[in-house]
C-alpha cells in the first residue's frame, strides 16, 4: 500500500487539511502546535478502514475526544462547547497496483464505531485474508510514547493457542507499543525452532534486520538480537556486552523496540517471504522520529529505515534540522501555515542554516548572538578596545576555541592594520 493523499475533517485542532505523500520518506515539519501529531493520528485512524475488513482483528476507531471542539466564552468564567461534525478522514492509495478511496468517519458524538465508506477497500482486505501466498500491507503507527507507554497486556498469548497472518495488525495503529505481543512471537518462534530442530528463516530474517539496523545507526558492525529463554527476555548484545533490551538507555530501547515492532509484523503478516520479509511493502507512520536520539544517530534514522525496509513508505514527524538535511531522498511536507508547502530535500545544507533559514529559529542563544553583533559594530565603529573587552568577555563565557571568538579575533586584527 502507498499513501497518495489524506483529507482531514473536524480532527482535533484540525478544521480541514489536505496533504499530499509520496513513496519512500515524507517527513513532516512545524512548530509545537501546528498538527504534525494530530495528521499522524488521523491517518492511522484512516488506515484502520483497511484493518477493518479483515476477520478476527480490532482496528482503530476515532474516540470522542477527537472530535475537534469550538468553545464560546458566555460569561467571565463559563464557556459554551460545540461538537463540530462530521468527523472524517479520506484516504487516497494505490493497494496491488489499484486505486482505492475510502472515509472514516463519526457522524455523532455518541458513536462508539467508525464507518467506513465505499467499503471496496474492506472487500479488498477480506479477500485478501483468503489467499495465504498474497502480501499484506505492513500498517503501523509509532507514537511519541512508543518507548514509555505500554499497551495493557492481555489474559492470554494470542499466540499460544492459533496462529493466522492478521495477528500482525494486532495493536499496530494505537497510540502505545505492545512489546508484550512482540516477545510472546519470539518465545512461539523458539518454541517452534526447538520442536522442529531448524531455524525458522523469518524469524531468523527479523533478529538479522534489526542488527543491520543498529550496524548503520552506530556506523560499525556485530550487533545481535537474540532471544534469551532463559530470561524470558530479547538481548542486546555489541562486542561482549550483553543486556536486556529493557535496561537500555530510551535512545538504544526507541531505535532497537521500533525496528523490531516494524520487522516482526512483517514476518507475522507475510512469514511465506521467509528471509526477505523486509521487502514487504506498506506504510509506517512515526512520531518525533528524532525523539531520545543524539545528532550522530540523527544523521543515520533515514539512511538506516530506508536501507532495512527499502518498499516502506515513511511519514514520520520531526523538529529536527539535522534530519531535514540528513538524504537527499526526502520530501518534506511544512505545516507550519494554513496552506501547506512541499519542499524538496535540503540535503547538503548545514544543519545551522536550516535552523535559521527554514525552521525560523537562532542556532545560537539570542543574547549571545545579539552580543557577538555588538562586537563587529564595535569594529566599524573602530572602538577596537571596546570590541577586544567584549571578546575577551565571549572566550571567558565559553571557550578561547570557540568559532565566533576565533573569527572575532582575526576580524579585529584585519579591522585594525586596514
Amino acid at each position: 500500500m502507498q499513501l497518495e493523499k489524506v483529507c482531514i475533517k473536524n480532527f482535533k485542532g484540525i478544521a480541514e487539511k489536505e496533504i499530499k505523500f509520496k513513496p519512500g520518506f515524507n517527513l513532516i515539519k512545524g512548530i509545537n502546535g501546528t498538527g504534525k501529531t494530530s495528521i499522524l493520528e488521523a491517518i492511522a485512524v484512516g488506515l484502520g478502514g483497511f484493518v477493518a475488513g479483515l476477520p478476527d482483528v480490532t482496528t482503530r476507531h476515532f474516540s470522542a475526544d477527537e472530535v475537534r471542539n469550538i468553545y464560546e466564552k458566555t460569561g467571565d468564567g463559563s464557556y459554551n462547547k460545540t461538537n463540530v461534525m462530521p468527523l472524517e478522514v479520506t484516504i487516497d492509495a494505490i493497494l496491488d497496483g489499484e486505486e482505492y478511496r475510502w472515509t472514516r468517519g463519526k457522524s455523532s458524538i455518541k458513536a462508539a464505531r467508525s464507518t467506513t465508506q465505499p467499503r471496496d477497500i474492506c472487500k479488498k482486505a477480506e479477500k485478501m485474508s483468503e489467499d495465504s501466498n498474497t502480501e499484506f500491507p505492513i500498517l503501523v503507527y509509532l507514537s511519541a510514547s512508543r518507548v514509555w507507554s505500554q499497551r495493557r497486556e492481555r489474559t492470554e498469548n494470542i499466540f499460544r493457542k492459533q496462529y493466522f497472518r492478521t495477528i500482525g495488525y494486532t495493536d499496530a495503529l494505537i497510540d502505545a507499543s505492545n512489546t508484550k505481543l512482540l516477545l510472546n512471537w519470539c518465545m512461539k518462534m523458539e518454541m517452534v525452532e526447538w520442536k522442529k530442530e531448524k531455524k525458522i528463516a523469518e524469524y531468523e530474517a527479523v533478529k538479522q534486520v534489526v542488527a543491520k539496523f543498529m550496524d548503520i545507526m552506530e556506523d560499525t558492525e556485530g550487533h545481535e538480537v537474540f532471544y534469551d529463554k532463559q530470561e524470558e527476555q530479547l538481548m542486546y548484545k555489541v562486542g561482549d556486552n550483553i543486556l536486556p533490551i529493557g535496561q537500555l538507555s530510551a535512545g538504544y530501547q526507541s531505535l532497537v523496540w521500533m525496528a523490531f515492532d516494524i520487522a516482526y509484523r512483517m514476518a507475522v503478516l507475510n512469514p511465506y517471504k521467509k528471509e526477505n520479509i523486509q521487502y514487504t511493502r506498506g506504510v509506517v507512520l512515526i512520531d518525533e522520529i528524532d525523539l531520545h536520539l543524539h545528532p550522530v544517530w540523527q544523521w543515520n534514522i533515514v539512511k538506516a529505515l530506508r536501507t532495512v525496509f527499502p518498499n516502506v513508505q515513511f511519514i514520520a514527524a520531526t523538529h529536527s534540522p539535522i534530519l531535514l538535511a540528513s538524504s537527499n531522498e526526502l520530501w518534506l511536507i511544512d505545516v507550519e501555515d494554513e496552506e501547506i508547502k512541499y519542499i524538496e530535500s535540503r540535503f547538503g545544507y548545514d544543519a545551522n542554516a536550516i535552523l535559521e533559514m527554514f525552521m525560523g529559529a537562532k542556532s545560537k542563544n539570542p543574547e549571545t548572538d545579539k552580543f557577538i553583533h555588538s562586537i563587529y559594530v564595535d569594529m566599524r565603529e573602530k572602538k577596537y578596545n571596546e570590541a577586544e573587552i567584549k571578546i575577551q568577555k565571549l572566550a571567558d563565557i565559553t571557550s578561547e576555541n570557540n568559532p565566533d571568538v576565533v573569527m572575532a579575533r582575526m576580524e579585529l586584527k584585519r579591522s585594525q592594520y586596514n
